[in-house]
């Protein structure tokens, strides 16, 4: 597979998917985590996924894109880890609404709106960290020290 293919398609499907469903499951314990913590009134636990949240919705997408990006798993798989912390947080919201979880519904803001919100923030970290990476891994292949093989022991 070309470089620039590897890319922008990605070359490493088993590596892309393991990316986005690893992130999705970090973001959900961690949003459940911080669920749990609030309704049981435990200070530390809430004390720690204050802090803990916020950089995983708000800053974790962009470096996870730029590794993405380096290691070729594609513009689709990168930008996917931006999107990902909007539709666990939408999906907690209605799983608990259903559920009749305490502190946990739409509240008087949209949902859609905070949503949607939350994933063009992620969107806009995870492009901004896959063009990082995919620079990376260009200058990396101009130096000679890249990885410029897709996984398969074949050298692009």
């Amino acid at each position: 597979m070309t470089t620039a293919k590897a890319l922008l398609l990605g070359g490493r499907r088993r590596l892309a998917l393991t990316m986005v469903g690893g992130f999705a499951g970090v973001v959900a314990l961690a949003l459940a985590v911080a669920i749990v913590a609030d309704l049981a009134d435990i200070r530390t636990a809430a004390a720690l996924t204050d802090r803990l949240v916020p950089l995983l919705v708000f800053y974790a997408p962009a470096p996870i894109a730029a590794a993405g990006g380096y290691a070729r798993c594609g513009g689709p798989a990168c930008l996917t880890v931006g999107v990902v912390p909007a539709l666990v947080f939408a999906t907690l919201v209605v799983v608990g609404t259903v559920f009749g979880v305490p502190g946990v519904g739409g509240g008087d803001a949209p949902l859609g709106g905070v949503t949607m919100s939350f994933a063009l923030v992620g969107l806009s970290g995870a492009f901004v960290g896959y063009c990082a990476g995919v620079t990376a891994a260009l200058l990396a292949d101009l130096a000679g020290i890249g990885g410029g093989s897709d996984g398969d022991g074949v050298d692009d």
